[in-house]
């Protein structure tokens, strides 16, 4: 009997999961899409756009260090539902951003809300990972993309019939709070398990802590390059190209259509060609598409090589995580912990810095930074020896 029972309610646990992931994507994708109306509406320079994407990290950094505690009180998955419902509350927050200082304010609370959102749902998703016994990583981030695609089409749509930004926030941010409210019921309200005896001596060794150091480390280069994308590559059509904002949001879908499909592979990806070997191709393919994008900048290449881009980088954080959870199966998440925060750290502090390059010198300068991440990246892929 328990055996035929509990299939069922892993099913509906990840089926749960999946409309955070799936929330997160769709807030991130408006957050994204709207960034170069946020930054006409509020009369924004790309430093102050900067100074406003920092404040976000700075939110999401302050929820990503106390999220632990929070788990162990309410369990990762009612918190990522909990957290899911206020960041649907903070993107439609940002139609009331009429200066910097407005928006730097709303960005340190949807930071927040993004940063414990992310946290306890990748946490549940590693436990839901452990107990089905098979890889789950991938599909779940595809989820998160299909929302940044959604939400991406769906902006560029409207604004190119003539519809406002501000009607694009409030239509995002109220379909994910209605998706948090219809997750809540189905995930488990309790923390995860600690760490048994044998797990610790393994996971609690310095050596350990030495590879989850450096496992944070290349999840922090990885971030920084999809942070670029993200909150960049529209910014980049539009004032460098000099596209319509519809263009911005348009080369932002495509690339999350090829992270989507790329993701949606990347389990049997991973079980083909193995963690390691994926992980290199997918960071030379998005160092590829990055050089195409700054060396020639025409619209019709640029939506060529995101797609390079979306490929590429589709699977570098699913297959790090996936190693972060094994690694750290057995020590009360603590790993998992460090290598999210860490890697949170690139796509929430590097945008801000390509801001403030771009500022002094110019924003292709600051993108080149990113392919300089992705080289010092791919020389630790090694570490994702274990995870194939």
């Amino acid at each position: 009997m328990q055996a035929w029972v509990f299939p069922g309610l892993l099913l509906g646990r990840r089926a749960a999961l999946s409309g955070c992931f799936l929330a997160a994507g769709l807030g991130i994708g408006t957050w994204g899409a709207n960034l170069p109306a946020l930054g006409r509406r509020a009369s924004m320079s790309e430093g102050d756009i900067g100074i406003v994407l920092l404040c976000f990290a700075a939110g999401a950094v302050l929820a990503m260090t106390n999220a632990a505690r929070v788990m162990m009180r309410f369990g990762a998955g009612r918190s990522a539902a909990t957290a899911a419902a206020l960041f649907g509350l903070g993107i439609i927050a940002v139609t009331q951003a009429a200066d910097m200082v407005s928006a730097a304010l709303i960005a340190v609370l949807l930071g927040i809300s993004f940063g414990a959102l992310d946290v306890t749902m990748n946490s549940e998703a590693a436990s839901l990972e452990r107990h089905a016994a098979r890889p789950v990583m991938a599909s779940l981030h595809a989820i998160f993309s299909l929302g940044t695609l959604a939400s991406s089409m769906s902006y560029a749509a409207i604004v190119a019939a003539g519809g406002r930004d501000v009607l694009c926030l409030v239509l995002a941010g109220t379909a994910i709070v209605a998706i948090a409210l219809l997750s809540w019921r189905g995930l488990p309200p309790e923390g995860s398990p600690g760490k048994s005896g044998a797990d610790a001596k393994i996971t609690g060794t310095s050596v350990a802590l030495a590879r989850v150091l450096l496992l944070g480390g290349i999840a922090f280069l990885a971030f920084f390059a999809e942070g670029a994308i993200l909150d960049w590559i529209a910014i980049y059509v539009v004032r460098v190209v000099g596209a319509g904002e519809s263009a911005g949001a348009m080369v932002y879908a495509v690339f999350a259509c090829a992270m989507t499909f790329g993701r949606l592979i990347g389990d049997r990806a991973k079980m083909r060609l193995g963690a390691l070997r994926l992980f290199r191709i997918g960071t030379l393919m998005v160092a590829f598409g990055f050089t195409l994008i700054l060396l020639l900048p025409v619209l019709p290449v640029i939506l060529i090589a995101i797609i390079f881009c979306g490929l590429g980088v589709a699977n570098l954080i699913p297959l790090i995580f996936s190693e972060a959870g094994r690694f750290g199966a057995g020590d009360g998440g603590k790993a998992m912990s460090r290598v999210m925060t860490m890697g949170y750290a690139g796509i929430l502090i590097g945008p801000a810095l390509i801001g403030f390059v771009a500022e002094f010198a110019s924003l292709p300068a600051g993108l080149w930074l990113v392919v300089l991440a992705l080289m010092v990246t791919m020389s630790g892929g090694r570490l994702l020896r274990g995870a194939g």
